[in-house]
């Protein structure tokens, strides 16, 4: 797994030969910029607060030091979502393309048939509930936005059977298991737990309920009673 996040680390210096790839980065920076400076001047009319909501400007910026972290850790899951719709229009290339894929990948993934089909749907909920909350500390609507990122990025993950989320968990189940390759519904059923779970994480902060830690964690504890179930009775995976 380790070798897997260097590689792609390093596939990501890469953008920076290319200057005209660093633009859409300069100018959200430019724009959390100037955001920011207009918060601490008391100037937030609403082109303002619209503007913040889009470009998660408010990310980290209050709260602890996790919460700071965490809001950078948003941070850059909105550039790469920007980089993802821009860079391609550079390439004379559709942007987002597996969306559409993705949407009825997801729906297919819940077409569940045993016990230990319904562990990797439950983890992908509890992961991404916590790794909302941790992004969007306050858990507001305001910050909601990296929610929504996070559910259309994943959906172009199911969709191309790729990217950075896809990858990673192949990796990581390898790494476990000792070398062996899990399934491809086995890792379309996690990401589109996760798709889930950051629309229930967004649906929260909507109803303005900070609900989504305490979920997380919850519906992680179930996955893995699922898990140990699922064991216990050997049930065999059913596509």
């Amino acid at each position: 797994m380790g070798k897997f996040i260097m590689g792609y680390i390093r596939q990501s210096l890469n953008a920076l030969k290319n200057p005209k790839q660093m633009i859409p980065t300069v100018v959200l920076g430019v724009f959390w910029l100037v955001l920011a400076l207009l918060g601490s001047y008391g100037i937030n009319p609403l082109p303002v607060r619209i503007l913040s909501f889009l470009t998660f400007a408010q990310g980290g910026m209050f709260g602890d030091i996790l919460g700071a972290v965490g809001g950078i850790l948003g941070k850059l899951v909105v550039v790469a979502f920007l980089n993802a719709a821009i860079i391609p229009l550079f390439q004379k290339k559709a942007p987002f393309s597996g969306v559409t894929v993705g949407i009825k990948g997801f729906f297919e993934a819940f077409a569940v048939k045993s016990i230990s089909a319904v562990a990797p749907l439950l983890g992908g909920i509890g992961f991404s509930l916590l790794m909302y909350a941790f992004m969007n500390s306050t858990q507001s609507l305001q910050n909601s936005v990296v929610g929504i990122i996070g559910l259309v990025m994943l959906l172009q993950n199911i969709g191309r059977r790729g990217g950075f989320l896809w990858g990673l968990i192949f990796s990581a189940v390898s790494s476990i298991s000792k070398g062996r390759t899990p399934s491809y519904i086995g890792v379309t059923r996690g990401l589109s737990g996760m798709t889930l779970g950051f629309a229930l994480g967004v649906t929260l902060s909507v109803i303005k309920l900070s609900w989504c830690a305490w979920l997380g964690a919850g519906f992680l504890l179930s996955a893995l009673i699922f898990t140990i179930i699922a064991k216990s009775k050997k049930e065999v995976l059913v596509a």
